[in-house]
């Protein structure tokens, strides 16, 4: 059994217990489904003065928001979305009312197809009032007003910017601010003040703009299309008079850069060894930059905003949890209490109650509690040198009962594939798939984010080459170093990782004994032709930079084309209303595959586009492909009834 180490050995609840579901939906799944379900409680946060919570929970019918009682835990009243219900976004404007981003999944596809709306509730659930404009920010000191934005339509959407009081939202009045470029995503700074705007063209150059007080117009601060590099705000001090902003280098990682508002001076405030800054570390209001997770197969916090306010208690909640990925969701003003979420490769998410003056954190609910009676598997990081001298980086799972034995293993390559990277982390489907016996071996191959500008722009045309290459050269590293029996792995992947899939045993004959492929595009000169790459500008150029045009060449790295070459047995999925990789392609290699002698197993998911959205079709592809697994690696069975 999993077991939270902390402060204190008070708990407050757990779970669904805690949470009072309805039976039903509290039972415990069976087998290997709960890896797969949704979160019990997606969010949690805590009101200014300390004497509720917000939490977002999930239903059968949906996701509710229930406000409690903080030191009982009792629910005191229910927002309700509605049937299909989904909260994006839970934040406490102050202590009686909340901030509420609500939609509605649609019943076909189980994916929300319309904005959602914001709405904000009185704890009590007594007013219940829906912005008729866009949220962008609240105003520290000003309860009553808010940042909202319009859409100027001008080749794109060109937001401006109100300041407007709750309750007289219809009353917009004129934009304190436009922004610079049609669908530009701008920065506020916690006084009402936007400071900064980010926009991408056509060629995938950006630019980055600061607006400054009295001036007019914006200020360029980075136009990627002459600097080289790409630069973007992580947020603005507490002093309002400075930002942080990350900056890519032509080699290495991302560095953290102060950025001095009045005078647009920058000078590097840190730089990592050998990882971009990967997750943001924020103040405790959310709004301010203080630090960041740094190393993606092994993160660790680094602080490099040490004078906030904030960092003490911050560093009292890091150092009760080491090893841990934190995240405060939340504090009371007087800075006494916070909700803290902590979570790791065994945890997919627990949250805490700290008390910063006791040090102590009592345990208030867990995402997936019926996981707790597992022994779920840890997963490690290994890194290597590929065979030209690259040094590539990853991260194994094993089941938590393996011991020292050669397991039968499963390679799973990350889809893409540029600036993707797999994090150290719960993963539900390494976590699904070591539970049914099988080593699980997943690679940031070169392309792959987290590295710097230079490591992914190394895998551009390394389609079915290089990058490849550093996946076989992984699987080789997991046999030689005694980990996967050589006679039983096999390789499974969705997008780009599909492709992967099936060009593995093309490309390392021998190596695999199956291949999996979920979405995966299968003959790259058919992304000129098929799917929604090839319809914009962007687009189009993208395919050009990374894939080429030579069709000669392209057809050399299609595994549709080579089917001939593939020579172990394949599963193919596949949802038919993919709109990026057309169903067409897991069409063309079957029948290619069929035409010369070979058995493909093929499903298409009616109602699914590029990812699986529907809980029957996520439980089905997966049970086919434990049973895929099972045949060919004689591994546990798992799901074969």
């Amino acid at each position: 059994m999993r077991k939270n180490t902390v402060a204190s050995a008070a708990l407050l609840g757990l779970g669904l217990a805690l949470l009072s579901l309805p039976p039903a939906f509290a039972g415990p799944p069976a087998d290997w489904e709960g890896f797969l379900r949704r979160d019990a409680v997606e969010d949690m946060e805590i009101s200014p003065d300390g004497r509720h919570l917000a939490v977002a929970e999930r239903t059968e019918e949906g996701t509710i928001v229930s406000i409690r009682d903080a030191n009982t835990l009792q629910a005191l009243s229910t927002i309700n979305p509605g049937k299909r219900g989904e909260v994006g976004k839970l934040e406490w404007l102050d202590s009686d009312r909340v901030l509420i981003a609500a939609a509605r999944t649609n019943a076909i596809y189980n994916l929300p197809l319309t904005a959602p709306g914001l709405y904000i509730v009185h704890r009590d659930g007594s007013s219940k009032y829906r912005l008729p404009a866009n949220f962008v920010a609240t105003i520290d000191g000003e309860p009553d007003h808010l940042l909202v934005s319009s859409c100027h339509w001008d080749k794109g959407c060109v937001v401006r910017v109100h300041r407007a009081e709750i309750g007289h939202l219809k009353r917009l009045g004129d934009p304190i601010v436009t922004a610079p470029n049609a669908d530009a995503t701008l920065w506020p700074d916690q006084r009402g003040n936007i400071r900064f705007a980010l926009a991408f063209d056509d060629e995938d150059q950006s630019k980055l703009w600061v607006h400054r007080d009295g001036e007019e117009p914006w200020s360029l601060v980075n136009d990627s299309a002459s600097s080289g590099l790409h630069a973007w705000p992580l947020g603005i001090d507490l002093d309002g008079a400075s930002a942080f902003i990350v900056s890519e280098r032509p080699e290495g990682p991302d560095v953290v850069e102060r950025f001095d508002i009045a005078s647009g001076s920058r000078s590097e405030v840190y730089r990592h060894a050998n990882s971009d800054p990967l997750r943001t570390i924020y103040s405790f209001n959310g709004i301010v930059p203080l630090g960041a997770y740094y190393g993606a197969t092994r993160p660790q916090p680094v602080i490099w905003n040490p004078d906030h306010p904030d960092v003490p208690a911050l560093l009292q909640i890091l150092n009760t949890f080491p090893g841990k990925l934190v995240n405060v969701t939340s504090a009371t003003n007087d800075g006494t209490l916070a909700v803290v979420e902590v979570a790791s490769d065994v945890d997919p998410g627990s949250f805490y109650l700290f008390d910063l003056a006791s040090k102590q954190a009592s345990l208030l609910a867990q995402r997936k509690p019926w996981l707790d009676s597992l022994q779920l598997p840890e997963t490690s990081q290994f890194r290597f040198t590929a065979r030209d001298g690259v040094v590539i980086e990853g991260l194994l799972t094993r089941p938590a009962d393996a011991g020292d034995q050669r397991l039968p293993m499963v390679v799973v390559p990350h889809g893409g594939p540029y600036g993707v990277f797999d994090a150290w982390g719960y993963d539900p489907e390494a976590s699904l798939l070591a539970e049914n016996g099988y080593a699980v071996l997943r690679v940031n191959f070169r392309g792959s984010g987290g590295r710097g500008r230079a490591f992914t722009e190394q895998g551009v045309r390394q389609w079915g080459r290089k990058m490849q290459d550093d996946v076989t050269d992984a699987t080789r590293w997991a046999i030689d170093s005694g980990v996967a029996d050589p006679s039983r792995v096999c390789i499974a992947g969705a997008s780009y990782g599909g492709y992967a899939a099936l060009m593995a045993p093309v490309r390392a004959p021998g190596v695999y004994r199956c291949a999996a492929s979920f979405a995966g595009p299968t003959d790259l000169s058919k992304l000129y032709k098929w799917g929604s790459i090839r319809r914009s500008n962007l687009g189009r150029r993208y395919l050009e930079r990374v894939l080429g045009t030579d069709k000669e060449e392209l057809a050399s790295l299609s595994p549709a084309q080579r089917v001939s070459e593939i020579g172990v047995p394949v599963l193919l999925g596949h949802g038919k209303l993919d709109a990026r990789v057309d169903v067409k392609h897991a069409r063309l290699i079957a029948r290619s595959m069929r035409k010369a002698g070979l058995s493909p197993e093929l499903v298409e998911y009616r109602n699914a586009g590029h990812s699986i959205a529907r809980d029957e079709d996520r439980l089905d592809y997966y049970r086919r492909l434990l049973a895929f697994l099972a045949t060919h690696l004689a591994g546990k069975p798992g799901a074969t009834d």
